[in-house]
């Protein structure tokens, strides 16, 4: 494609988008985009056989890479693998973005976009170029096409390693829970032990905006996650996700930090119990350091930060979690906090300093207590800091 054909194309795109009036050029407008757009609704040509020798005469110089020459109707056939740029994939994308134009509200798509479209999706729905533009789309089309879009389940379709307008928005579209939620679950979950980066936070991002049934019941699917291949990688991306975009409480005197919503705060508690439920494999829970600022009441917090650690001892952000438990010396979930904290790892000498120090602090603590109310597990964090090096705290 030329640098001219580019830049109508981008002007095209800037005209849709502002609203400018064509006025009497609209009409050549869009029929020369779909006649540019239409061979798209064709199967792609054959690829030649890769063996025997091949008598194929240059393309002229000006050919538009992908044309494979005179097609049905004198239209050029389109070979697979087309590129993005290609003009007949620019049409499109350029026509998508037209139709959303002119739909403000649902079912005001114009129809010869959708029945364009329709034959796109039949023809060459896979090929990536073509997933790419209509995945773009995909958060317009499901939200102002519904008829269509039930009609054209393939819009949504995931397999891994496959092109899909579904797999391309998940990849470069935006932010919409409510097309994340009409994937299938079972697709979705595999996806997500495919790309666990990207997808982990499309998740996280609907399960704390209130779409908690996105997967079903949690511990299900962390036990789903877990178990198909690249499953051990998939949970600890997903829990460390889940810890990264937690509410955090507000720090004290910070009259600017509001508040985080309930709702949020009982599904990172949700997921992170269910998660300590599902048997996951050792070391997936390494981000539930990240949850030592999550607002959730200290004793519930405790709990399952004690039980995390005892999954997988090497905490990010240990340090954190032991600040946290520090000011709690009468909590036996605490003092065994600590303890598991200080269980030998190789995570670096920062992490050891923070972690000792505020485990001292906490049994200094607990040992200047009464004797009746001084948890028995005082004694655990003395043998755990002991076994660390620190032989001071025999004498606590």
């Amino acid at each position: 494609m030329t640098f001219a054909d580019q830049a109508v194309f981008d002007l095209l795109s800037i005209v849709w988008r502002t609203g400018a009036d064509l006025a009497d050029d609209l009409p050549a407008v869009l029929d020369h985009l779909h006649a540019l757009a239409e061979p798209l609704a064709r199967p792609a040509a054959p690829t030649p056989p890769a063996d025997g020798p091949q008598e194929t005469a240059p393309a002229p110089a000006s050919a538009d890479a992908g044309s494979t020459g005179d097609g049905p109707g004198g239209a050029g056939e389109l070979a697979g693998d087309l590129a993005d740029s290609h003009p007949a994939v620019r049409a499109l994308d350029c026509l998508l973005e037209y139709a959303a134009s002119r739909a403000p509200v649902d079912g005001a798509m114009p129809g010869d976009v959708l029945h364009l479209l329709a034959g796109v999706l039949a023809a060459r729905g896979g090929d990536e170029a073509v997933a790419g533009v209509i995945g773009v789309r995909l958060p317009v089309l499901h939200h102002r096409a519904t008829a269509f879009t039930a009609a054209h389940p393939e819009l949504y379709a995931l397999a891994p390693g496959r092109p899909s307008p579904a797999a391309a928005w998940l990849e470069h579209g935006g932010r919409d829970p409510l097309l994340l939620a009409a994937l299938d679950r079972g697709e979705l979950l595999a996806v997500l032990r495919e790309h666990p980066v990207r997808v982990s936070l499309r998740v996280v991002d609907a399960l704390l905006d209130g779409h908690h049934d996105l997967l079903g019941d949690p511990a299900a699917a962390w036990r789903e996650v877990a178990a198909g291949p690249g499953g051990g990688e998939a949970v600890a991306c997903l829990f460390l996700t889940l810890a990264l975009l937690r509410p955090q409480r507000p720090r004290t005197g910070n009259a600017a930090s509001a508040p985080a919503g309930r709702d949020a705060e009982d599904v990172a508690r949700v997921w992170w119990a269910a998660a300590l439920d599902a048997g996951l494999p050792s070391g997936a829970l390494a981000g539930a350091g990240h949850l030592a600022k999550l607002a959730v009441a200290d004793e519930v917090w405790l709990r399952l930060a004690r039980r995390s650690a005892e999954h997988t001892p090497a905490l990010i952000d240990a340090g954190d979690v032991a600040e946290r438990a520090a000011g709690h010396p009468r909590s036996p979930d605490a003092l065994l906090l600590a303890a598991h904290l200080l269980i030998p790892t190789e995570p670096g000498p920062g992490y050891d300093t923070e972690v000792r120090r505020h485990a001292w602090a906490l049994l200094e603590a607990a040992v200047a207590l009464p004797s009746a109310e001084r948890p028995a597990e005082t004694e655990q964090l003395r043998r755990a800091l002991i076994d660390a090096g620190e032989i001071q705290a025999a004498r606590t």
